[in-house]
């Protein structure tokens, strides 16, 4: 089989090393550089196409609107067996993390509150 110049043939392992390469180049490329972003969320190939989820799922940190009428209490780890260190008021804007931890999303160093009395504030965009 002789090899075009316009097309190339590689083995599937190299194929799938090359795509997430690819996946983890760009992903960084669209969150400014750094490459934090290249476990946040899977490529998908379609032959020699990447296709890389929305940019809010790239995303790490998104703001969320406080949804509890007695406010939101901020724990030390993601569940409700670790020690409270605060609380946000009902209403308030909080950055938290865009994916969860058993339901919980994190504010901070050892701050993590519920994802249930959360909303998403979709006019500010993810960073």
């Amino acid at each position: 089989m002789t090899v075009t110049a316009a097309r190339r043939i590689m083995s599937p392992r190299r194929s799938a090393a090359r795509t997430a390469a690819v996946a983890a180049l760009s992903a960084a490329a669209l969150l400014g550089g750094g490459l934090t972003a290249q476990a946040a969320a899977p490529a998908r190939t379609t032959g020699a196409v990447v296709e890389l989820a929305p940019a809010t799922v790239l995303a790490t940190r998104c703001y969320y609107r406080v949804n509890a009428t007695g406010g939101l209490v901020i724990r030390s780890g993601p569940g409700t067996s670790y020690t409270r260190v605060g609380s946000y008021p009902n209403g308030a804007t909080v950055l938290a993390s865009a994916s969860t931890t058993n339901g919980f999303r994190n504010v901070g160093t050892n701050r993590w509150v519920s994802a249930t009395y959360l909303v998403r504030i979709t006019s500010y965009p993810c960073e």
